[in-house]
């Protein structure tokens, strides 16, 4: 594994947007992003990577942090990593499946990153790298974000991306909520593939070693390591999400994490 600093990343100064564009021709499998100067990670918003200049990962870096706890991964207060592998897995081919970002196979390969306006005027953010050499694997992670409506107190449907151009092999769902959700049912093609309670699928994960999370309900396919756990949408005709309630009212912010073939992005 290479180690390196990404040395062209502009427009870090409170109130804009910094842009990091990866040049190396490389396969990228972390991004570390430095605090320093009095920044902290409650001074970042947004982080938003695209591919060819289309959005290919959509997250938030308070909200990555929390995605870290649930994994049980090390972290620290100075430092936000962006992580497109999977640590402890099994099953599946390497190259296919771990999903690092091969930017030797992009024209570009950008990530903007939201900086609150008051973030300290001495602040500094750098990113260091995780690379490897160049490699044929045209499979990426993508995050996509939704929100939901929770309208009702009961059952909340809504429908996530399938089919050969828009879907793809879900990793997670990760559901953020304000304490309502009670359980949660996923359905391809009117088939069930998760349906439980909050506590249900909280006791699994605890058995295979994550961590759950107030407030943050993860639908987890590879909970237990094996990525042949993964679930294929791009075969089917419907994804339905149902989430079920204890109050109607408010939204949930949903990201999934899927494995998506590059050369299909749109």
């Amino acid at each position: 594994m290479f180690y390196d600093q990404m040395i062209d990343f502009q427009n870090c100064t409170p109130g804009n947007v910094g842009i990091l564009k990866l040049s190396y021709n490389a396969t990228f499998d972390k991004l570390h992003f430095k605090l320093g100067g009095g920044l902290t990670l409650a001074h970042l918003g947004k982080i938003e990577g695209k591919a060819n200049g289309v959005t290919f990962y959509e997250d938030d870096a308070a909200l990555i942090v929390k995605r870290d706890a649930y994994q049980g991964v090390f972290t620290q207060a100075d430092t936000l990593t962006v992580d497109f592998t999977e640590p402890n897995t099994k099953g599946g081919a390497a190259q296919q499946y771990l999903a690092a970002l091969p930017r030797n196979l992009l024209q570009s390969l950008t990530f903007e990153v939201t900086i609150a306006a008051a973030a300290p005027v001495g602040m500094t953010l750098k990113c260091e790298g995780e690379y490897r050499d160049p490699t044929a694997n045209p499979f990426i992670l993508r995050r996509k974000k939704f929100s939901i409506p929770l309208s009702v107190s009961g059952d909340n449907d809504y429908s996530l991306p399938s089919g050969d151009t828009v879907g793809g092999l879900i990793k997670r769902v990760w559901i953020h909520h304000a304490g309502t959700v009670v359980a949660a049912e996923l359905r391809t093609n009117g088939t069930p593939r998760i349906r439980a309670s909050v506590a249900s699928m909280e006791y699994k994960q605890k058995r295979n070693r994550v961590v759950p999370q107030a407030n943050m309900l993860v639908l987890d396919f590879i909970d237990d390591g094996n990525l042949m756990g993964m679930l294929n949408t791009t075969t089917v005709k419907e994804t339905l999400l149902r989430l079920n309630t204890s109050a109607g009212g408010g939204q949930a912010t949903v990201f999934v994490d899927y494995v998506a073939d590059l050369r299909r992005l749109n």
